[in-house]
């Protein structure tokens, strides 16, 4: 009859590991399952502990950073927030104040401060070189990269 409390546990570490989704209740869950199996045969309980033990370490150190490996490999790539800033070419929406070099650009519909190194015009574009706070420092685009 053990081997429904080790059931139980597995269940649970499963239904707990659809919230984490880093693999690592999955592998304790499954060795609870071994567990459960070894309970159901009979075994003693040096043995129950023996098989969780070995199936969830075994499954924790082996075969969790191959699986989080491969689930996860794309997700480095992809920049977000500051990083996604950087290098984008925007459009300058307020001149920059002559004493301050501070203007306004757009970045995907949103208005941003930004410090110019020069005098720029409206509707031209710049390159984000920098982020401090919530202001955008900006760059010149060079005529070569117009095109």
């Amino acid at each position: 009859m053990a081997y429904y409390f080790y059931l139980a546990l597995g269940v649970l570490c499963f239904i707990g590991e659809m919230f984490t989704f880093d693999f690592s209740l999955a592998c304790f869950g499954t060795g609870l399952f071994g567990a459960a199996l070894v309970s159901w045969l009979g075994l003693g309980l040096g043995w129950q502990v023996a098989v969780f033990i070995i199936a969830s370490l075994g499954l924790f150190f082996r075969i969790r950073p191959l699986a989080l490996k491969h689930l996860y490999h794309k997700s480095k790539h992809i920049k977000t927030n500051v990083d996604a800033l950087i290098g984008r070419k925007v459009l300058v929406t307020m001149e920059p104040d002559e004493e301050t070099m501070i203007g306004r650009v757009q970045v995907d519909g949103d208005s941003w401060r930004a410090h110019f190194p020069a005098k720029v015009k409206a509707n031209e574009h710049v390159i984000v070189e920098k982020l401090e706070g919530n202001t955008l420092f900006v760059t010149l685009i060079k005529m070569e990269e117009v095109k």
